[in-house]
């Protein structure tokens, strides 16, 4: 159920002090229990006491000091105090033009605000979303890439198949491996016993000469999904193995073969 919050022109009403009866109570009650109406009353409180201290004190006119004067003057004896309650209470038009350009320079300040929060969140919503969307098409493009990789190699007459069998000592699995030493294209794929926790499987294309190549790591279980590396155009391979080396891989191996397949020829 979508929780309910307090009107912004009552917020408003109340921060200026002009809110009353059970409206009032009400208000009162509810920001209580709602944080997010809490911090609205608080910056409604703050704009309007900021405006209160940007407002320059107003001199009374001259007329009503004359009076005072005056009135003094006529009768020591009475206090001051009593004439100045005594003395016509009239609000000047200056002062009552300043309260209202006041009020109206609030609610245009609360309006303007509650407007930057609305734009300063759409604009984190559709930079969100302007991420999700560059990263949704750049899998999508590297996607169509693997799958132009896959079929130009599966396609390719000069491409050979290994099959990568168990070995006596080690866990059980196979594996098959698509090769194409002219693009310098390895697709593995294949299932294995699960690797220890702080051991990884990793692929190594062992050449005709020098030392075995990393084709880098395969999971337990590659069947549904193909792994698909680029390595060296033109280098030829007479087997290919999968060891189980420390996690993360070797820049060698160390580890058991656990995976090996030859080339025919």
């Amino acid at each position: 159920m979508t929780e309910r919050h307090l009107n912004p022109e009552d917020v408003d009403l109340y921060a200026l002090g002009a809110l009353d009866g059970q409206d009032k109570a009400s208000l009162e009650a509810h920001v209580q229990s709602c944080a997010e109406c809490r911090r609205e009353l608080r910056e409604a409180q703050r704009l309007t006491m900021l405006l209160g201290l940007s407002e320059a004190p107003l001199a009374p006119p001259p007329s009503v000091k004359q009076a005072l004067m005056q009135r003094v003057r006529a009768d020591r004896a009475e206090p001051v105090q009593q004439v100045l309650r005594e003395q016509p209470r009239r609000t000047p038009w200056r002062l009552r033009l300043s309260l209202a350009s006041a009020f109206a320079a609030l609610l245009l300040a609360l309006a303007v605000s509650r407007l930057w929060k609305l734009d300063h969140l759409r604009q984190q919503e559709i930079a969100a979303l302007q991420g999700q969307l560059r990263s949704a098409q750049a899998q999508v493009s590297a996607e169509a890439a693997t799958i132009r990789t896959v079929n130009a190699v599966v396609g390719a007459p000069d491409t050979v198949q290994i099959a990568l069998l168990q070995q006596p000592t080690g866990p059980p699995g196979q594996a098959h491996i698509l090769f194409n030493a002219r693009m310098g294209v390895v697709i593995y794929s294949g299932e294995v016993a699960p690797a220890p926790a702080d051991r990884s499987y990793q692929l190594w294309l062992v050449p005709s000469s020098g030392a075995p190549v990393s084709a880098g790591l395969v999971a337990a279980n590659q069947s549904n999904q193909a792994v698909v590396v680029h390595l060296a155009p033109g280098l030829a391979a007479k087997a290919f193995a999968v060891t189980l080396e420390p996690h993360g891989g070797m820049p060698q191996p160390t580890g058991p073969k656990v995976l090996v397949g030859a080339l025919n020829g």
